[in-house]
């Protein structure tokens, strides 16, 4: 199973001892479990003809649900034993919208990367995005939206043709407008200024004009950090081919930089400075007592064997939206630690806790 849903794009979690399976793919959430002829996608039941099933060690999954959860055309040919999958044309995911001093965003959810075009429309004044190769998979509340910001009136989405979506924006006015893609997850981003407006330098994300430090502004007085090495005591972390363990290569780390902040006079602390297991609750309530300002998590993440060249440094910051599926489960594999604290948890929880992090079957 795992080989086909990843070269499909998305992503299999394997919870062994539930016999449960995961998989997110092209924008939808599937659970399923061995041996059980129903699979749940977006919360909504399906049956199947033919159950998940474990063979030598290996979880099975039938072609049909390959099919439906991947949205895909499947042909197998029995004489050459070859499996041929035809990847089902782009769609639209999702419209959204945000309104800013100089500008509104709009952003439209692609299930994957595509061509497009703009183009300016008058009498009336409108600009327009073509999907090339696509089909709108909006839901009918999404196929118009109103907005009324003062530059755009409303955004309309319609098959235009077999070929293309058009995403149609009303405009109050002419405008200037910019567009451009992005990945992970693959979207149309268009920025549509305000007239006499002067192009901002484009953001990846949208930041409320709240969120911006006033022009010049300086921070003043002595700033708390608190430096969190991941890990530790009875929680290695990864482990790399040497042996060498995540809670090492962490705890190395942070001593290395409280040793530069404080030489340079910023205050510092350590949830832990030597091998030892520290909860997530008492991580964060260590941090509030210190009136921490910035707080800096430290992690050494593993990859598959298959990916020996991966490399690099991944940074994740505060937000109060998830942006994607993929951050979600992010967030939620590095906050289990939080489900196994003896003060707030039952037995129940340390067992689900300890299950979910079992060494899994190969799907």
């Amino acid at each position: 199973a795992r080989n086909v849903v990843e070269a499909l794009g998305g992503r299999i979690t394997w919870f062994p001892a539930l016999k449960l399976m995961t998989v997110k793919i092209s924008g939808h959430t599937v659970r399923l479990v061995i041996d059980d002829p129903s699979l749940e996608i977006d919360g909504k039941v399906i049956f199947l003809e033919m159950p998940a099933r474990i063979l030598d060690n290996r979880v099975m999954i039938s072609l049909e649900v390959i099919k439906i959860i991947a949205e895909v055309d499947i042909k197998w040919e029995n004489q050459t034993k070859t499996l041929f999958i035809n990847t089902i044309r782009p769609y639209l995911l999702k419209v959204r919208s945000y309104s800013h001093p100089d500008k509104t965003r709009v952003v439209i959810d692609l299930s994957e990367k595509t061509e497009f075009r703009a183009d300016k429309l008058i009498n009336p004044d409108r600009i327009f995005i073509d999907i090339m190769g696509s089909i709108a998979k909006l839901e009918n509340a999404s196929r118009q939206i109103k907005i009324d910001d003062g530059v755009i009136k409303t955004v309309r989405t319609a098959q235009f043709n077999e070929e293309i979506t058009r995403v149609v924006f009303d405009l109050y006015q002419e405008a200037r407008y910019e567009f451009f893609s992005l990945i992970e997850p693959d979207r149309v981003v268009i920025d549509i200024f305000k007239s006499g407006e002067e192009a901002a330098i484009s953001e990846t994300l949208p930041t409320k004009p709240e969120e911006r430090p006033a022009p010049g502004a300086e921070i003043t007085g002595k700033r708390v950090v608190i430096i969190d090495p991941g890990h530790g005591g009875k929680d290695p972390g990864a482990i790399g081919p040497t042996g060498l363990k995540e809670k090492e290569v962490t705890l190395g780390i942070a001593l290395y930089l409280e040793k530069l902040l404080k030489g340079a006079g910023i205050p510092t602390y350590l949830t832990r400075d030597k091998d030892k297991f520290v909860y997530l609750e008492d991580r964060t309530n260590f941090a509030n007592q210190k009136n921490g300002f910035v707080f800096i998590s430290l992690h050494a993440n593993s990859v598959l064997n298959h990916r020996p060249t991966a490399a690099g440094i991944e940074t994740f910051l505060l937000s109060s939206k998830y942006i994607g599926a993929s951050a979600r489960d992010v967030a939620d594999r590095e906050n289990r630690a939080s489900r196994a604290h003896p003060d707030v948890d039952t037995d129940l929880a340390l067992i689900i806790a300890d299950l979910e992090e079992s060494a899994n079957i190969k799907y």
